[in-house]
């Protein structure tokens, strides 16, 4: 069994770097991921990005939803846990 099978994981700047790292690492892991970012998709032209990352964990047979969340925004925050708790039932981390 993975060391997060079944966690939820709510992952912040998840559309590219180091955030898209720990998306698909989590869930490589085993835990379902919220990904959000102020987009779903990085902008620019790397490969790496071209599928966003919520449906790269999808496709992988993980799963994944996207919320858009600019986390300079306390209300964007909360409307981002209230989202993960309803699809999921609970936020672990």
């Amino acid at each position: 069994m993975s060391r997060l099978h079944g966690r939820v994981a709510c992952i912040t700047g998840a559309s590219s770097g180091l955030g898209r790292a720990m998306a698909l690492a989590f869930a490589a892991e085993g835990a379902f991921v919220v990904c959000s970012d102020l987009q779903p998709q990085a902008r620019g032209i790397s490969q790496e990005t071209e599928t966003a990352t919520h449906d790269l964990i999808v496709k992988q047979g993980g799963k994944a939803i996207f919320v858009t969340t600019n986390v300079k925004d306390e209300d964007q925050v909360a409307a981002l846990i209230t989202d993960t708790v309803k699809e999921y039932g609970r936020l672990d981390m």
